[in-house]
């Protein structure tokens, strides 16, 4: 209250400058509008023009500014005035201007912008803001009648009573189309769109405007479709220039159905349903099959905030299995340069169970893992599979790795079917693999675009929604993020609820977490043991640990926890064990204090049971009833423990 009373009594004095040039046509105008003005303004009350009006759909009433200043008008003279503080105060016209009602003319703008010294910036009109003041509205005038009076002085370009605060600007409070889904058949089956952990919460996106995927355009990259389906044909969907749909339409089909199924009374329901799908083939026309290609022909239709999706995997001479397709250099250029025009790109992580973080190229190089100095960053979101199920876990032929950002349902997806390229019916319980994770992903990505679209009419960069997307601190984990690799699986709610800030200003993570403290073995055998330590801690979100043993470039193992089996050890073996603390945008530690420990020996006893059968000859040894007997010359058939006396043919060794 008490800055609101300094505002009120502020008085601030009159520029005794001209406003206008050395034109006597002006001055006997502004002599015009000062007696005018000093007519009507003796008898007038003040008025201010109407709030906001708020759209029908608005769920709640709008709030009240916690301030309100006292009213003043906006001022823009026309560029042939010349400001007031560019002439002499001593001129004729200023007192003329000093005479105008008694107004007070202080200008809009405290800081004006710096001219660029370019021959552009200094053709352009760059001194605009020059042109703006502000008027308080006198006490006893009434503002619109004011405003009127100098919008006809032939001095003013515009005028307008200035904006009082309001609440700040809020996620739209309703869908002015929204998602209808009861009507859709099977979309009871389709758990990947309910609330978390269940699924993406794709449901509660639906209620805001954009989150159905309205204003973004997507398109599905790979090998076959059925555009045709019923539940597909309303979008129309087009196969850009130079592919052919030829194989696999089943599964194309599928993928379309997750994410633009038709908002219709039948089927499934897309979790992006509004959006505008498109579709580009890795078989081009001529007979190749080129996937950096279609890449760059699915980019030509889109824009910055619209997204394309690889549905594809590449097997790699180094790997074990199907691994994602920017192991390529073609590929992994054409995302790049994709993603740096602002269109996020969603890639399926592959089938082929591979480690990314152990993945070398062909040259040796360790691309796919971030804490690598080789890794190379193509922009992608990259998606593992994981369990419907709940408490989640990496299905097993999900490739992983801490280069996996983000997981969806790999099993047990409802979608659509096509037998073949010309179907128009068909759905699907069992959709499956990263297949079925990357358009739940995908899904997720369009309708935060779209809300940030209508929002703040800009969207997220693609850096900035993988960051959205793969957080630790607020989507939903597996049940042991660190040691399944395949990140976490977006919470939409979440995301819009508490972390859907203006687009440039997502922060980015760089702060590591502390080490982790007081390594302890609680059991030490011949060939495993375990190791314990105390909870770390990060500025946003823990991850989880990484091992190392005896100095290994890679970990060994990795976990959520704070505790640690170690299998496949060596017996009476010295090993020297670190440990690293991971954060959820992959910042690591510095290492722990290292513990050493010392593996039991292996048993004496172990693997040398006295069999009767066996024909032992001097110095062998063998054990019986927990002993360890050592053969004083040949025998057999002789059991230790009757024939161990002095007389006897086994001395006794030792307790096992």
């Amino acid at each position: 209250m008490s800055h609101q009373k300094t505002i009120l009594s502020k008085k601030n004095s009159l520029r005794k400058k001209t406003l206008f040039p050395r034109k006597t046509g002006y001055l006997a105008a502004t002599l015009a509008l000062s007696l005018s003005l000093l007519t009507f303004q003796q008898s007038m009350a003040i008025t201010q023009e109407p709030g906001p009006v708020y759209p029908a759909k608005q769920t709640r009433a709008p709030q009240a500014a916690a301030v309100q200043y006292p009213a003043e008008i906006v001022v823009k003279f026309k560029p042939q005035v010349t400001p007031p503080q560019a002439t002499s105060a001593n001129s004729t016209a200023s007192k003329a201007v000093n005479a105008i009602a008694g107004l007070e003319f202080n200008p809009l703008f405290k800081t004006l912008p710096k001219p660029v010294p370019s021959a552009a910036a200094k053709a352009a009109d760059n001194r605009v803001f020059d042109r703006y003041y502000t008027v308080p509205v006198p006490a006893g005038a009434k503002a619109d009648e004011l405003i009127l009076q100098l919008k006809n002085s032939g001095l003013v370009d515009e005028a307008y009573l200035k904006p009082q605060p309001v609440e700040a600007p809020a996620l739209p409070a309703a869908n002015t189309t929204p998602v209808v889904s009861g009507d859709d058949t099977y979309f009871s089956q389709q758990g990947y769109a309910q609330p978390a952990p269940q699924g993406t919460n794709a449901v509660y996106a639906w209620e805001f405007e954009g989150g159905d995927g309205k204003g973004v355009k997507w398109v599905d990259v790979e090998q076959g479709w059925a555009f045709g389906h019923e539940d597909l044909a309303a979008h129309n969907v087009q196969l850009l220039p130079g592919g052919l749909s030829a194989w696999y339409h089943s599964h194309g089909t599928a993928v379309l159905g997750e994410i633009s199924a038709v908002d219709n009374a039948l089927g499934n329901l897309g979790l992006a349903s509004k959006a505008k799908p498109y579709a580009a083939s890795q078989h081009r026309v001529g007979g190749t099959y080129n996937t950096a290609e279609a890449i760059l022909e699915a980019a030509s239709v889109l824009a910055a905030g619209d997204v394309i999706l690889l549905e594809a995997q590449a097997g790699y001479p180094t790997a074990s299995g199907y691994v994602p397709v920017e192991v390529y250099p073609a590929e992994f250029d054409a995302i790049q340069y994709v993603t740096s025009l602002g269109i996020t790109v969603v890639e399926a992580a592959g089938n082929g169970s591979v480690d990314l973080d152990s993945f070398q190229t062909t040259d040796g190089k360790y691309t796919l893992n971030p804490n690598s100095p080789d890794f190379k960053d193509s922009g992608a979101i990259i998606v593992g599979a994981a369990s419907y199920s709940v408490p989640r876990y990496r299905l097993g032929f999900s490739t992983y790795g801490n280069r996996i950002d983000t997981h969806g349902w790999g099993e047990n997806v409802a979608t659509l079917d096509a037998a073949d390229g010309n179907s128009t019916t068909g759905y699907m319980s069992y959709f499956s693999g990263t297949s079925s994770a990357s358009p739940i992903v995908t899904g997720a990505a369009i309708s935060i675009q779209g809300i940030a679209k209508a929002k703040f009419g800009t969207p997220y960069s693609p850096a900035e929604l993988r960051r959205l997307l793969k957080s630790a601190q607020y989507n939903t984990p597996t049940s042991d993020a660190a040691y399944h690799k395949i990140g976490h699986m977006p919470n939409l709610r979440e995301i819009i609820n508490h972390h859907l800030v203006t687009p440039g200003t997502v922060p980015v993570d760089t702060t590591a977490p502390s080490a982790p403290t007081g390594l302890a073995a609680t059991q030490i055998q011949t060939v495993y043991a375990t190791i314990t330590w105390n909870q770390a801690t990060d500025n946003t979100s823990l991850f989880g640990y990484d091992v190392f043993v005896n100095g290994s470039a890679q970990p060994v193992a990795s976990t959520s926890n704070t505790t640690v089996s170690l299998w496949g050890l060596n017996p009476a073996t010295q090993y020297t064990i670190t440990i690293k603390t991971r954060d959820g945008a992959h910042n690591l530690s510095a290492a722990s204090a290292p513990l050493v420990i010392t593996t039991l020996p292996e048993s004496q006893c172990a693997g040398n049971a006295w069999n009767a059968a066996t024909a032992y000859t001097t110095g062998q040894k063998a054990s019986y009833g927990g002993t360890l007997y050592e053969a004083k010359w040949w025998t057999q058939n002789q059991r230790p423990d009757l024939n161990s006396g002095q007389w006897g043919v086994w001395k006794v060794v030792g307790p096992c």
